[in-house]
């Protein structure tokens, strides 16, 4: 057996990889609290049961997976945390919240009829963009979210060319 994916990865591309997934996780932690303390909205604070026990998963995951390169345990860690990095903090965090929630928010908001925006984010449960912290911390998901993906991506580009290497020296 030749290992899985993480085993096959520099450390450090790992780390950043994990790393990256998590920074997703503490900065809509900080957001959502910001969110709940600025428009006195506690129900935001529901992401920290979520964020917090996604960021430890993610990280016993991708350890789990370095720690045991050989065997099945250390493949389903890889597998599963790569699976949850992806799935939560990436798209669901990143993507939908970060992405669609705020950066394409305030797009429209600047640059399409209110009658469009008012449509796609109704009030509640949206607000039109009137705290600058907020947004950016907001749209901040979203670039993270792009920098986590590529980094995720990288582990997969460098599979790609181990197993083009390893085919060219066989």
């Amino acid at each position: 057996m030749h290992g899985h994916i993480l085993a096959r990865q520099p450390a450090n591309a790992v780390f950043r990889a994990a790393a990256a997934a998590i920074s997703i996780l503490v900065l809509t932690s900080v957001h959502h609290a910001y969110g709940a303390v600025v428009y006195d909205t506690p129900w935001r604070m529901h992401i920290l049961f979520f964020a917090v026990p996604a960021a430890l998963a993610i990280a016993g995951l991708f350890w789990l997976g370095l720690r045991r390169p050989q065997d099945l345990v250390g493949s389903v860690a890889a597998w599963a945390g790569l699976a949850l990095a992806v799935g939560f903090p990436i798209l669901m965090i990143g993507f939908y919240e970060g992405g669609y929630n705020h950066f394409v928010k305030i797009v429209l908001y600047y640059t399409a009829p209110t009658e469009l925006v008012a449509r796609l984010f109704p009030t509640p449960p949206y607000l039109m963009p009137n705290d600058i912290v907020f947004e950016a911390t907001g749209v901040m998901q979203f670039a993270l979210a792009l920098v986590a993906a590529n980094r995720i991506r990288c582990l997969f580009k460098r599979e790609d060319e181990a197993g083009v290497a390893g085919a060219a020296r066989g």
